[in-house]
């Protein structure tokens, strides 16, 4: 069945729960103009975000990820992973939240943006989340230097892996992609894996045959494009995970225990 067929999307009334409080919080800001951050719960983690950035505006309305941060929720209480495998982590959202409930023997963060690898340090001391690996590299099919292509202002989650910087473009300074079999040492192991990485889950699957292939679990890829969607679920198939669900943007892959 096509990927895009099978995309689940938050229910309407979800939708008008967001729409109420939207308009709150914009009601808020006419008497608090300058308040440039703000403390929010979410998922039983606490997070200090902005309310100009992209996800720190949808942490504010209760609406990031909604669907999907529940369903990993679930997968590790049904696996008890050793380890959580944060690949794209940037300011440490579903570490945190997994790491405050004490879901996985082992916390690993990649993220290789030095714009918000210092949120991310903060953000999991601010949850008392000790013990966490944090690899400040991208994570790619080989071992290499590369550059990030900056996002926007506001738009930090969308900075995005590029070989080679483009003309004109902004781009960060030189950084090391490794890949995870190089990295990570499982075997017979159930994993929780999240992946969101702006378009480059190609070529962090390529790396990374030995780490699915030999192990279990559940996994989150994001995949905006239905060829490249399609491709993931072929590579993940190969690795003998099994497509279970596709939530907006997001591939679930689950493998049972062999």
């Amino acid at each position: 069945m096509n990927a895009i067929a099978r995309r689940r999307r938050p229910p309407l009334h979800w939708k008008y729960a967001v729409s109420v409080r939207k308009r709150w919080h914009r009601l808020r800001r006419l008497w608090r103009p300058d308040r440039d951050l703000e403390d929010v719960g979410y998922f039983g983690a606490e997070f200090r975000v902005a309310p100009h950035d992209v996800i720190g505006n949808e942490l504010i309305l209760q609406r990031f990820e909604w669907l999907q941060i529940p369903a990993m929720l679930q997968a590790c209480r049904e696996l008890k992973p050793a380890a959580f495998i944060d690949i794209g982590a940037n300011f440490g959202l579903y570490t945190c939240i997994i790491g405050r409930q004490h879901l996985a023997e082992r916390l690993i963060a990649f993220e290789p943006n030095r714009a918000v690898i210092g949120r991310l340090r903060d953000h999991i001391a601010r949850n008392g989340v000790t013990g966490v690996e944090i690899h400040e590299t991208a994570v790619g099919a080989t071992h290499h230097k590369a550059s990030l292509l900056l996002g926007a202002p506001g738009y930090d989650a969308l900075t995005s892996v590029v070989e080679t910087r483009p003309q004109g473009q902004q781009t960060d300074t030189e950084i090391d992609v490794v890949t995870l079999d190089e990295t990570l040492s499982f075997a017979g192991q159930p994993l929780v894996i999240k992946i969101d990485v702006e378009g480059y889950e190609l070529e962090v699957l390529q790396g990374a045959k030995a780490l699915f292939g030999q192990n279990y679990g559940y996994a989150q890829i994001e995949s905006f494009e239905d060829k490249r969607a399609a491709a993931v679920i072929a590579i993940m198939a190969q690795f003998g995970w099994q497509w279970s669900d596709h939530i907006v943007d997001d591939l679930i892959f689950r493998r049972a225990k062999f």
